[in-house]
Parts: structure tokens; sequence; C-alpha cells
């Protein structure tokens, strides 16, 4: 694949520190330290990784970096009209694409990338096109950029951002530079939180819950409720373990006018007991329930493993008939009367 024009000056001495801002991910960091000090950007990338992790805030990072008017280096100036509408989301030569709703469609895709690329620059050197959830593109909208992707124009930058690679097209990856972000370590998660005002305890269980993804986190705390949530869905089973018939359908009636939260539950309920699982298999392990560590250990005695395990698989198919939009209460109740069945 042909190679983009120098888009850096070389100074002696020069370090680059156009992404130091973004947390993680230190090879990605040192392969476009090399790439741009050796200017052999390429035309276009995929940044594949979990959600959260940094790929989309890369990208931003880079096309900065390219299309600043007076970069230092190796980093942008951050003072250039350039720099400061690619910050503001602005800038007429970085086209960002977000998917329609569940996935991207071709119309989406012949208007702001194919017909886009057409169009030379109309302020920098270069057009950058960063495609958001590339991997929820349908087939005829990665067929359309095919071409675009095969032959570029010298100016078009195009980064293609998914979770999820192997949902896109053959031909599409391989005319791409696949870029690989991976989750951040805990020491690195450890740094982020620091400054957060939250217990220790907290800390721990956003640690584990994240999965390496500060976005995850991000979200988590955005949503005020959520460890209310989780305390309160904990309770439910607490107080499931001791009703009787009438308990447990006065447990469904309260569920089901959480209408919005019935999911959320759910998925707290599928993560408890796979600690238990965890426990009963290995002890005590990376839980995501530690600050419920002595709950867990009693539940894990009494219970057997078949039980656990038809827990968790009852869990998950309520998860997925919620989510085809069957009759709530008739889930609900459906797993919370399995849930209560003697163990097995």
């Amino acid at each position: 694949m042909d190679k983009c024009p120098s888009i850096t000056r070389k100074r002696k001495g020069d370090k680059m520190e156009a992404f130091q801002h973004i947390r993680g991910n230190e090879d990605v960091k040192a392969y476009f330290t090399k790439v741009i000090k050796k200017n052999k950007l390429s035309h276009s990338y995929i940044f594949e990784g979990p959600y959260g992790v940094g790929k989309n805030t890369f990208a931003l990072a880079l096309a900065k970096y390219i299309l600043c008017e007076a970069k230092e280096g190796n980093k942008p100036c951050n003072s250039c009209k350039s720099c400061y509408m690619t910050h503001a989301g602005t800038h007429p030569d970085l086209i960002s694409i977000e998917k329609d709703t569940k996935v991207t469609k071709i119309e989406t895709i012949r208007n702001n990338m194919v017909k886009e690329m057409d169009i030379k620059p109309y302020q920098s050197d270069y057009k950058v096109v960063i495609v958001k959830a590339a991997d929820t593109i349908t087939i005829e909208g990665q067929n359309a950029m095919l071409k675009t992707i095969e032959e570029p124009p010298s100016y078009g930058i195009i980064i293609l951002v998914c979770e999820n690679a192997s949902r896109m097209l053959p031909t599409i990856k391989s005319r791409c530079i696949m870029v690989r972000f991976n989750p951040l370590t805990k020491k690195q998660l450890d740094t982020y939180l620091i400054d957060e005002p939250i217990s220790e305890s907290k800390r721990e269980v956003l640690k584990k819950l994240s999965e390496g993804s500060i976005g995850k986190v991000k979200d988590i705390l955005k949503d005020e409720s959520f460890f209310e949530l989780r305390d309160q869905a904990v309770n439910y089973l607490q107080r499931l373990d001791k009703a009787d018939l009438i308990g447990v359908y006065d447990l469904v009636k309260e569920i089901t006018e959480q209408k919005e939260e019935i999911e959320k539950i759910l998925e707290h309920w599928l993560l408890w007991y796979r600690d238990i699982a965890i426990i009963k298999a290995v002890g005590i392990g990376d839980l995501y329930y530690s600050d419920y560590q002595q709950q867990l250990l009693d539940i894990a005695y009494k219970l057997t493993y078949n039980k656990v395990s038809q827990n968790i698989d009852c869990i998950i198919k309520a998860l997925a008939d919620m989510r085809q939009n069957i009759y709530s209460t008739f889930v609900i109740e459906n797993l919370l009367l399995r849930l209560k069945e003697r163990k097995k």
C-alpha cells in the first residue's frame, strides 16, 4: 500500500508527545511514534479493541496531529486554528461517522466517506475520516467503501474503529493496517481512579467491573444509582432466599415495576452467581462482589455447583427473553421460581 506524503517536520532530539494524555496502550503509542518519525503513515487503519480502552480517543489525537498547521516537532501545537477546530469537532477536513442505529447504513458510508473522499480538503493538506463502530457497517456499506480504501486519494486517511474486526470483510481487512488496543492494567486504572472521591472498596469493585476499560469506569461513575441498584439486586436475592410463595410474588411485582432497571438487575445477578461459581471451583479469587465476600462464601457452601450453574443459565435465558421483549412479569416470575427451587 502506498504511504502518505510526509506529515511531520523533523527536528533533532524530538520526542513524541501527541499521545501522552492517553492512558495505556504503550505499544500503540510506540508504534505511531515510529511511524510518524519515519513518515510512513498509512492511508487506512483498523483500530480494534474492547469498548472504552481509548480507540476513538487515539484516533482523534492522531487526526489532530495530522491536521495541525504548526506542528511542534512530533506533537500538535494545540493552538492553531486546526487544533481548535479539531478539539471542537468543527474541522471541515475531519469527518467522524457514527452508526445510525444498530448498524451503519450504506447511505451513511456513501455520503460521509465515499463522496467526501472525492472532494479535496477544504482547509488542510489532508482529509481524515474516522468511522466509529465500523464493525456495524452493513455488508453493502463495506463493499461501497472498498474502492475508496483500495485507491485512496493522496490526501485521504481512513481510520476504522471497531470492537470486533472479524465482522468486517476480508477484503477490507487486507487493505488496512490492524492496530490492536488492549484493556488497561489494574495499575493504570489505579492511577486513573486515584482522584475519584470513592471508597477503597468501591474502587476495587470498579476495577473489576471495568475489565480494563476507562469507558466503562466513566459510564459507572456517571450513573449515580449504579451502586445503589447493585446493592438492591443483592438484597432481592437475599429476600428471595427467605421468601414464601407470597413473598416471591411480592418480589416479582417490586422488580417488574422498575421497568428501566430490570435488565441491569439481571446483569448484577449474573455476576453474583458467577462469583459463587468461582468460589466453588477455585476458592476466593478475583471477584466482582469482593465487598460481599462473606455472604458469597456462605451461599457457595449451601449450593451445589450444579445448582449454581443452573441459576446462571436461567438468568442468561431471562436476559435474552427480556431483550426480545417477552412480557417482563412472566419472565421474572419464572426466573424467581427457578432460582427458588431446591438445590440439585
